[in-house]
C-alpha cells in the first residue's frame, strides 16, 4: 500500500498535463465519455478518480482515507469541491500541492 504522500504525488502526475482533469464523473476517455477509473481508456479524472487511480486497484479504501483529510482542508466534500462551477485544474493541483507539503512536513517532524 502506498503512503498518502505517494498517492498525492501520483495524482499530481496525472494532472500534470492540461485536459487530464474532469468534473461530474470519476473518469473520462479521450472523447469525454465517462469510463471506469481503472479502464485503459481513462484519460481524465476528477479528484476522486485520480486518488483511486493513483492508489491502485488493490487499495480500494484510499479515497475514503482522503475524504476526511481533504474535507478538513477545504471545508466541504472533495467531490463537491471538485465539481463546483468555475473550478479549474490549476486549483485542484494547488490544493494537492498544499496537501503534499503537509504530508512532507509530517514525515520530517
Amino acid at each position: 500500500m502506498l503512503t498518502e504522500l505517494e498517492i498525492v504525488e501520483r495524482c499530481l502526475l496525472l494532472f500534470s498535463r492540461p485536459g487530464r482533469w474532469t468534473q461530474k464523473t470519476c473518469a473520462r476517455d479521450r472523447q469525454g465519455k465517462p469510463v471506469p477509473v481503472f479502464s485503459q481508456e481513462a484519460r481524465a479524472f476528477d479528484i476522486e478518480g485520480a486518488i483511486r487511480r493513483a492508489a491502485g486497484q488493490d487499495d480500494r479504501g484510499a479515497y475514503a482515507r482522503f475524504v476526511k483529510i481533504i474535507k478538513g482542508q477545504l471545508g466541504k466534500q472533495p467531490f463537491d469541491w471538485n465539481d463546483q462551477t468555475g473550478r479549474t485544474q490549476k486549483e485542484v493541483c494547488r490544493m494537492l500541492e498544499d496537501l503534499a507539503d503537509e504530508f512532507r512536513f509530517k514525515e520530517v517532524a
